[in-house]
């Protein structure tokens, strides 16, 4: 093939090196860790991404994951789901208007949880070294403002070396004890051991998971019989 489209399908070197006459590799994605960019390069092969794909989708689900920490919903659901209605049990549940949003990476996708939730009464901060430039609205940080200040953290980011459980038991331990973290960009940017440690130590108040480093997961994954994670 001249060229290559893909989604999901690891792109690794020992398949770039089947590539005789390949020129591009184009993920119809935002994320390119599936494919292995330092062999494509060495072999001449450009690899391309989609920077618009489903940020709508995303940043609403990311939205979406946020309020449900806040409103304590699925709690909520599980209570009711076994004949308990008492409203301690869920205690504290949070209003928006006036919490900080963190937002770990400020491409596309962040800044559209930005905006959505800015009608909620958020005031977003946002830690991204390759951005200089911010709308109005949202406050550039340092990532120790970020995780010490924010009462919501919400990850943006591509999984990278650099970005590679950047969230470990030091950063999780930095958080605000009544603060939830939001993940709708890439398992493996959590450490998940740190994180089971810190929702079960109560070192941070929750945590929601649209992602995880092993997907599907296994399903004795001790994460998974946590109530305070969605």
């Amino acid at each position: 093939a001249d060229g290559i489209i893909n989604q999901y399908a690891p792109i690794t070197r020992g398949v770039i090196e089947l590539l005789k006459r390949c020129k591009v590799i184009a993920r119809y994605g935002i994320g390119v860790d599936n494919i292995d960019v330092e062999a494509a390069t060495e072999y001449g092969i450009i690899v391309a991404n989609l920077p618009g794909y489903c940020v709508d989708e995303v940043s609403t689900h990311s939205v979406a994951l946020i309020l449900a920490c806040a409103r304590k919903i699925t709690l909520f659901d599980n209570l009711v789901r076994q004949k308990i209605w008492d409203f301690a049990l869920a205690r504290p549940v949070l209003r928006t208007q006036g919490r900080i949003l963190g937002l770990f990476g400020l491409g596309e996708i962040g800044r559209t949880v930005a905006e959505k939730t800015s009608k909620f009464g958020f005031k977003i901060i946002a830690y991204d070294p390759y951005t200089t430039k911010v709308d109005a609205g949202i406050e550039l940080v340092g990532f120790p403002q970020l995780l010490s200040d924010s009462d919501f953290i919400s990850i943006h980011a591509p999984l990278t070396r650099e970005t590679r459980h950047v969230f470990g038991e030091n950063e999780l331990r930095a958080m605000k004890k009544s603060a939830y973290l939001i993940n709708t960009a890439r398992g493996s940017i959590i450490n998940e051991k740190a994180l089971y440690k810190a929702l079960e130590e109560k070192w941070i108040a929750g945590a929601a998971l649209d992602v995880m480093e092993k997907e599907p997961p296994d399903w004795k994954n001790p994460l998974l019989k946590l109530n305070n994670l969605i």
